[in-house]
C-alpha cells in the first residue's frame, strides 16, 4: 500500500480496496485497548486492588465522562478547522496515540503510597486526561474518519462493519485474556502492571497506523451564505476557503436537525445499555464462582457479533438500514428474556448471550454510517462542513452514555453492599449484579427500538448526494427532497 498524506478526490462510484478497509479497522482494535480495558477492568481493579469505594470510582468516571461529552463539541469544530498536509482528522488519531496509551499504563498503577485522598486525586488526574482530552481528539477524528474516507454508501456501511470487527476482536481478546495475564504475571499490583504494559502498546501501535496510511478524499468545502457574499471574487473565495467556521454556526446546525438528535440519544442509549460489560467480571466470579468464566460469557457475545458483521453490509443493502436494525434489536429483545429467565443457568446464559451477539449486529454496523449521512443532509441544508462536528457530538452521546453506565454499575455494587473480595455477596448484591447485566440493558434496547422506529432520512438521501455532488448545497439546493 502506497502513503499519501494528501487528501485527495474520489469519484462516487469509486470504491474503497479492502487493505485500505482494514487498515482503518485496525485503529478501533487498538482503541479498545484503552477504552474497553478501562471500562470493564477499572472497577474491580479500583475496588479489589487500590481499595477504593465503587461509589467513589463511579462518581469520578460520571464527572469526567460529562466533561468529556463538552470537549467533543469543541474537538469537533477543531478537526473541521483543521487543515494540514496530513489532513484533517489523520493527524489527530496519528500523534494522539502514544500518548493515550502511556495515560491508559498509568491509569492502572496507582501509587500504593499515596494515601485515599492521593489516590483519588491522582485516579482523577488521569482519568481526566484519558477521557476528557486524548481519548476524545483521537477517538473523534477516527470516527470522523469514516465521513472523510469516501462518499459511497455501502463503503460507509462496510467500514462500519470492518471497524467494529475489529472493535469486537480486541473486546474479545481483552474480556479472554486479561484475568489470565494478571494472575500469571503475579495477581495484584504487579499482575495488573504488565498487562497494562502490554495494552498500552497494543493501543498505539494500531491507531498510529490507521493515522499514517488511510487516505482522506471526501473533504467538504464551505458553502454556507456568510462566506459566499462575492462568489465572483477570486481573493474573497481564497479567503473564505481558509476563513474559520464559527463554533455556534456548527452547533446550531447540528442541533436544529432532528435525525442528529435522534442519533445522539441512539447512542447515549447503545452506551447505556453496556452495563453488561462492566458488570460481566462480577456475574463470572459472584455468580458461577469464577472470573474466567468471563472469557466464556464474553466468547458467546462476541464471536456471533464478529462473525455477522462480515454479513451486515450486504444484509442492510437488502433491507434498508432502519429495516436491518429494527430486526437486530427485536432479536437482542428475545435474548435478554431468555437470560432473564435462566440467569443462573451457565447453559442458557450462554445460549442468550450468542443469540445477544447476532441482535447487535445491525446497530453495530450501521451507527457510524447513519452519523455520516446525516452529517451530509446537514451540509446538504447549510452549506456547513460538518463531517468532523457531527461525530464529535454523537461521540459526545457516547461518552455521557458511557459515563452514566459507570457511575450506574458502581453506584449499583454500593448501593447493593458489595464487599470487595469477599466470598459471598449479599442476595441484594447479587439482584444488583443481575440487573446490571439483564435487566437495566432490556430495558435500553427497548428505547432503541422506539427511537429507530423515527429514522425516515433512507427515502431521500440518495438524492441529497446527488445535489451535493452537483454542489447544490445550502441556498442552492432543492428543499422540497427534505421532509
Amino acid at each position: 500500500m502506497s502513503v499519501s498524506n494528501d487528501t485527495e478526490q474520489i469519484n462516487e462510484n469509486e470504491k474503497l480496496g479492502l487493505p485500505e478497509k482494514i487498515t482503518f479497522g485496525i485503529g478501533d482494535f487498538g482503541a479498545n485497548y484503552s477504552w474497553t480495558f478501562i471500562a470493564s477492568f477499572i472497577t474491580i481493579y479500583m475496588t479489589d486492588v487500590v481499595g477504593i469505594a465503587g461509589a467513589v470510582i463511579g462518581t469520578i468516571i460520571l464527572i469526567c465522562r460529562f466533561a468529556d461529552g463538552f470537549s467533543d463539541l469543541f474537538m469537533g469544530s477543531i478537526i473541521d478547522n483543521t487543515n494540514t498536509k496530513m489532513g484533517k482528522a489523520k493527524p489527530w488519531v496519528f500523534w494522539t496515540a502514544p500518548i493515550l496509551g502511556i495515560l491508559t499504563f498509568l491509569l492502572f498503577n496507582v501509587p500504593q503510597s499515596l494515601g485515599d485522598t492521593g489516590k483519588i486525586i491522582y485516579i482523577f488526574s488521569i482519568y481526566f486526561l484519558i477521557s476528557v482530552v486524548f481519548y476524545t481528539a483521537n477517538n473523534v477524528a477516527y470516527s470522523s474518519l469514516i465521513s472523510f474516507m469516501t462518499k459511497n454508501d455501502t463503503d460507509r456501511i462496510s467500514l462500519g462493519s470492518i471497524r467494529f470487527i475489529f472493535s469486537n476482536l480486541s473486546v474479545l481478546c481483552i474480556s479472554t485474556f486479561t484475568t489470565y495475564l494478571v494472575s500469571g504475571f503475579g495477581d495484584n499490583q504487579q499482575g495488573w502492571t504488565y498487562t497494562a504494559m502490554i495494552y498500552a502498546a497494543l493501543c498505539a501501535i494500531p491507531l498510529m497506523i490507521t493515522g499514517y496510511f488511510v487516505k482522506e478524499r471526501n473533504v467538504a468545502t464551505k458553502q454556507y451564505k456568510e462566506t459566499s457574499k462575492n462568489t465572483n471574487d477570486n481573493t474573497n473565495k481564497e479567503k473564505n476557503k481558509n476563513k474559520r467556521i464559527p463554533f455556534t454556526l456548527i452547533l446550531k446546525v447540528l442541533i436544529t436537525e432532528k435525525y442528529f438528535v435522534i442519533a445522539i440519544v441512539l447512542y447515549l442509549l447503545w452506551y447505556l445499555r453496556q452495563t453488561d460489560n462492566s458488570m460481566r467480571i462480577y456475574y463470572a466470579t459472584y455468580i458461577f464462582k469464577e472470573p474466567n468464566i468471563m472469557a466464556i460469557l464474553s466468547i458467546a457475545t462476541l464471536v456471533p457479533t464478529i462473525l455477522g458483521l462480515l454479513f451486515a453490509a450486504k444484509f442492510a443493502e437488502k433491507v434498508g438500514i432502519k429495516q436491518s436494525i429494527i430486526i437486530g434489536i427485536i432479536i437482542s429483545i428475545i435474548s435478554y428474556v431468555v437470560m432473564a429467565v435462566f440467569s443462573e443457568n451457565l447453559t442458557m446464559l450462554v445460549i442468550g448471550l450468542a443469540i445477544h451477539g447476532v441482535g447487535l449486529v445491525p446497530f453495530t454496523a450501521a451507527l457510524s454510517g447513519i452519523v455520516a449521512d446525516i452529517g451530509d443532509i446537514i451540509y446538504w441544508k447549510t452549506g456547513v462542513p460538518v463531517q468532523g462536528s457531527v461525530f464529535s457530538l454523537a461521540s459526545a452521546g457516547m461518552k455521557i452514555g458511557s459515563g452514566l453506565q459507570s457511575a450506574i454499575v458502581g453506584w449499583s455494587l454500593s448501593i447493593g453492599g458489595y464487599v470487595a473480595g469477599a466470598t459471598i455477596q449479599s442476595e441484594s448484591t447479587i439482584f444488583a449484579i443481575k440487573a446490571m447485566q439483564i435487566y437495566f440493558p432490556l430495558a435500553m434496547v427497548t428505547l432503541i427500538l422506539i427511537f429507530t422506529l423515527f429514522l425516515n432520512y433512507e427515502k431521500f438521501i440518495g438524492k441529497v448526494k446527488k445535489q451535493i455532488r452537483n454542489n447544490e448545497v445550502g441556498e442552492l439546493r432543492n428543499k422540497q427532497i427534505y421532509k
